[in-house]
Protein backbone atom coordinates (compact mmCIF):
# COMPACT_ATOMS: atom_id res chain seq x y z
CA UNK A 1 0.00 0.00 0.00
CA UNK A 2 1.28 3.47 -0.77
CA UNK A 3 0.98 6.44 1.58
CA UNK A 4 -2.21 7.77 -0.04
CA UNK A 5 -3.94 4.39 0.22
CA UNK A 6 -2.81 4.06 3.83
CA UNK A 7 -4.19 7.51 4.70
CA UNK A 8 -7.49 6.77 2.94
CA UNK A 9 -7.85 3.47 4.80
CA UNK A 10 -7.07 5.22 8.07
CA UNK A 11 -9.62 7.96 7.30
CA UNK A 12 -12.24 5.33 6.53
CA UNK A 13 -11.67 3.59 9.86
CA UNK A 14 -11.88 6.89 11.74
CA UNK A 15 -15.08 7.86 9.91
CA UNK A 16 -16.69 4.50 10.70
CA UNK A 17 -15.76 5.01 14.36
CA UNK A 18 -17.17 8.52 14.30
CA UNK A 19 -20.45 7.25 12.82
CA UNK A 20 -20.72 4.55 15.51
CA UNK A 21 -20.03 7.11 18.23
CA UNK A 22 -22.60 9.50 16.80
CA UNK A 23 -25.21 6.77 16.99
CA UNK A 24 -24.19 5.38 20.38
CA UNK A 25 -23.54 8.68 22.12
CA UNK A 26 -26.16 10.77 20.27
CA UNK A 27 -23.45 13.21 19.20
CA UNK A 28 -23.74 15.74 16.42
CA UNK A 29 -21.11 15.68 13.70
CA UNK A 30 -19.35 18.65 15.31
CA UNK A 31 -19.30 16.94 18.72
CA UNK A 32 -17.91 13.75 17.21
CA UNK A 33 -15.19 15.61 15.32
CA UNK A 34 -14.26 17.38 18.55
CA UNK A 35 -14.14 14.10 20.48
CA UNK A 36 -11.89 12.53 17.83
CA UNK A 37 -9.66 15.63 17.74
CA UNK A 38 -10.02 16.04 13.99
CA UNK A 39 -7.91 19.06 12.92
CA UNK A 40 -9.74 22.12 11.59
CA UNK A 41 -8.19 21.77 8.14
CA UNK A 42 -9.65 18.25 7.73
CA UNK A 43 -13.12 18.86 9.14
CA UNK A 44 -14.77 19.89 5.86
CA UNK A 45 -13.49 16.72 4.21
CA UNK A 46 -14.67 14.52 7.08
CA UNK A 47 -18.07 16.23 7.21
CA UNK A 48 -18.53 15.67 3.47
CA UNK A 49 -17.65 11.99 3.79
CA UNK A 50 -19.92 11.55 6.81
CA UNK A 51 -22.82 13.23 5.01
CA UNK A 52 -22.64 10.56 2.29
CA UNK A 53 -23.90 8.01 4.85
CA UNK A 54 -27.16 9.88 5.47
CA UNK A 55 -30.22 9.91 3.23
CA UNK A 56 -32.19 13.12 2.79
Amino acid sequence: MNNVETLEASDSRVIRSILRSMANEHWSVAEALDEYDIPEDLRDSYEAQISEFFID
